[in-house]
């Protein structure tokens, strides 16, 4: 009878812990984590900064790598696989920041050239004025 109640015992310990994985399992299964509503409100700012400097112009590749992990970003979220859509939103919001910064360089780029141009024009012009006098 002492040996019937221990393996009774036993048997209600095994029943009591593998109820409890069970649960604990359909809970983990069943959460999942919330949008990373910030980091695509981010990367969707980011890439219209991008966008009104004039990115498509000066950074298309980066914009455009920009958009596409924004767009798979989304598609996450729609699978709801929240991580994946985190990771993407990110990547896009710094692409995005990256083209914003080639963009910012490039013009830059111009108005130092067409400054150097206006100079040497100046200088000319200022050698053949020296000259007539």
């Amino acid at each position: 009878m002492r040996a019937l109640s221990r393996i009774s015992r036993r048997a209600r310990l095994g029943i009591a812990a593998g109820s409890v994985a069970v649960v604990m399992l359909a809970a983990g299964c069943a959460t999942v984590p919330p949008a990373p509503t910030s980091s695509l409100t981010a990367a969707k700012a980011a890439i219209a900064n991008a966008e009104r400097a004039d990115a498509s112009r000066y950074a298309g590749a980066e914009l455009g790598a920009a958009r596409q992990k924004l767009a798979q970003a989304d598609r996450a979220v729609a699978a709801e696989d929240m991580v994946v859509a985190q990771r993407l939103a990110e990547q896009s919001r710094v692409e995005a920041d990256l083209a914003l910064a080639r963009t910012e360089e490039a013009k830059a780029t111009d108005i130092n050239q067409e400054m150097k141009r206006g100079a040497d024009a100046l200088t000319e012009e200022m050698q053949r004025s020296g000259g007539q006098e």
